[in-house]
């Protein structure tokens, strides 16, 4: 738990910190599914101001580094929690016998949402993979039928994506939104939960 000691002693100094940085402090700074490096990472970013986690989203796009997209998936899943979602991270990489999404989000009174996070939509993305996991979950009874899918994509102009979506036939399950948006987001709500107290 080096990262969250280094945190509570010297707060001044990780916030000066690259994003690399500090996930190199977390465990063994090797992100891996169920790992101690994941567990302190993802509970460091719930105690990180919401500007640093703003840092950290455009220093993965802007500054590619090995496991940048696992850390965009788990700041994308923080800045949702900051929305008042529940959150289930999803997996890091996809392996047999379970599910591979990014992440979960749940509200209390709408349908869940799956999400998938893609740090450049300049690739072909295989919205039938994202479907697939949509359905596995939903057979396991871990979401409702009409729980959405939602692509996070790093960069603003998402045109391929949304052509690529708009052409096939999960147009009316599947959403986009970029980063920079589901930051505005972000800073949005907490700006008017800020004027409301």
């Amino acid at each position: 738990m080096a990262l969250l000691h280094f945190w509570k002693t010297n707060r001044d100094v990780v916030l000066t910190q690259t994003i690399h940085q500090v996930v190199s402090n977390a465990g063994d700074g090797n992100l891996r599914d169920g790992s101690d490096a994941s567990r302190e990472f993802r509970a460091f970013l719930r105690l990180a101001p919401r500007e640093s986690l703003f840092a950290y989203a455009r220093q993965c796009l802007e500054n590619a580094f090995s496991k940048c997209g696992c850390v965009l998936q788990d700041v994308v899943n923080e800045l949702d929690r900051r929305l008042d979602f529940d959150v289930e991270d999803g997996l890091y990489q996809g392996k047999q016998n379970a599910i591979g999404f990014d992440g979960i989000w749940r509200s209390a009174d709408e349908p869940e949402t799956m999400v998938e996070v893609k740090t450049t939509d300049a690739y072909t993305v295989r919205l039938e993979t994202a479907n697939q996991y949509k359905a596995n979950l939903i057979a396991a009874g871990r979401v409702s039928k009409s729980t959405s899918i939602l692509f996070v994509v790093g960069r603003e102009d998402t045109g391929a994506l949304e052509a690529q979506v708009r052409g096939s036939r999960y147009a009316w399950d599947i959403r986009l939104i970029s980063v920079e948006r589901l930051i505005k987001l972000v800073q949005i709500a907490e700006n008017r939960t800020t004027l409301q107290l």
